[in-house]
């Protein structure tokens, strides 16, 4: 049998450490010693060389045994600030990653669904969305539709019917694939978020019944396996070119403009407003010589 220390450095060597972010199939998020690896082959991916586990424990003033049990899960301890800030400035991580490999040190986030209640939307905030002369609709922490106002429910039918999920419907249906021209783009910043969110609520069975029935589908499984390190915790500002068949095939470009109720932790309140349309440049004035 094959020394497990040179076994890790010829793997190393050979860049192929690669992880699977859910290592039990069922969907959930990996532990902290296999996010560490990914970030860490993400980053070798990023400038073009591997990173070798003595770099990351030399920076940490660790052994490279001790970095060595870290990432294959013999060591299972929360990561002190001090770890966590040198990981991120050696591997080059973002805040959203950095946030990630604490919730994921820490067992998840604070929130628990056993202690949430239902999601009540009171009559003002009801009032705000129906307002709205613009698409908008409002979402619990899974992205159940909770509520839409009338333009919503008139340019996406699906999302007014009972039990419509925003993820569901963008990543598994037909119709979605069919609207959305950038549908991979806008994809994949889902899966982005579905993996924030599996690392905030790791005991969500509604979280993770989600992210099981998403990973199923083919394409979206890709996307999953092959972005393992990238994370996303909103969708605010993203452009989505739309393609409505019902309206004569009008494109449109809309931006999404995200909000958190503060009466609704968890909630999001999304307003779809339609990009203008760029004017094409004209004719430079002629300068005086």
């Amino acid at each position: 049998m094959r020394d497990q220390g040179h076994a890790d450095e010829n793997c190393e060597e050979r860049g192929m450490c690669g992880v699977i972010w859910d290592s039990d199939g069922e969907g959930g998020a990996a532990g902290v010693g296999a996010l560490l690896r990914v970030f860490r082959a993400a980053a070798g991916t990023r400038l073009g060389r591997p990173i070798l586990q003595r770099e990351v424990a030399d920076a940490l003033h660790r052994s490279e045994r001790w970095y060595r049990d870290l990432e294959g899960g013999v060591i299972n301890r929360p990561l002190t600030r001090h770890e966590l800030d040198t990981i991120g400035a050696l591997l080059g991580l973002d805040r959203v990653q950095r946030r990630a490999l604490f919730l994921v040190s820490n067992g998840g986030g604070l929130s628990s669904p056993e202690t949430q209640d239902l999601p009540r939307i009171s009559d003002e905030l009801r009032l705000l969305l129906d307002q709205q002369p613009f698409p908008a609709y409002l979402i619990d922490a899974t992205w159940n539709v909770l509520a839409v106002n009338v333009s919503m429910a008139a340019l996406f039918p699906w999302s007014a019917a009972p039990g419509a999920n925003l993820m569901r419907w963008l990543l598994l249906s037909a119709e979605a694939r069919d609207q959305h021209l950038n549908w991979e783009a806008d994809a994949e910043v889902c899966v982005r978020m579905l993996r924030d969110a599996a690392v905030d609520r790791p005991h969500d069975p509604d979280l993770q019944q989600l992210i099981r029935d998403t990973r199923q589908n083919p394409a979206v499984h890709d996307l999953w396996t092959r972005g393992a390190a990238d994370f996303a915790d909103h969708y605010d500002g993203h452009i989505l070119q739309m393609e409505f068949p019902f309206l004569g095939g009008q494109v449109a470009e809309l931006v999404t403009h995200v909000m958190q109720p503060a009466g609704l932790p968890g909630c999001r309140m999304t307003i779809l407003t339609q990009r203008a349309p760029q004017a094409p440049a004209g004719p430079q004035p002629v300068q005086e010589k």
